[in-house]
């Protein structure tokens, strides 16, 4: 019963989690540290921006990865029958 439990709660914690938040803090937090470890600034300043740019990405569900990121246009039938033949070489 315990473990049927447990393992409730931590499904319910792992969908919670904005997967898209944590890779994009951690590609900063890697360019933030190769940046001290080389003493490169820009490096530091970017990561630091993309870090910034996370965390209000995802508090205002801007940008990739949050709902429509990108415009697809529909496919029409006309251009799945273009597909669709095939010519032979």
């Amino acid at each position: 019963m315990y473990l049927c439990n447990m393992k409730k709660g931590i499904m319910r914690f792992v969908s919670r989690i904005d997967w898209i938040l944590v890779f994009r803090l951690s590609l900063s937090a890697l360019l933030i540290i190769s940046g001290y470890m080389k003493a490169a600034n820009p490096d530091i300043l970017f990561g630091s921006a993309l870090a910034i740019y996370s965390i209000l990405a995802a508090r205002f569900q801007w940008g990739c990865g949050y709902g429509n990121c990108t415009y697809t246009p529909p496919v029409s039938e006309a251009s799945k029958n273009h597909l669709d033949q095939t010519t032979p070489l």
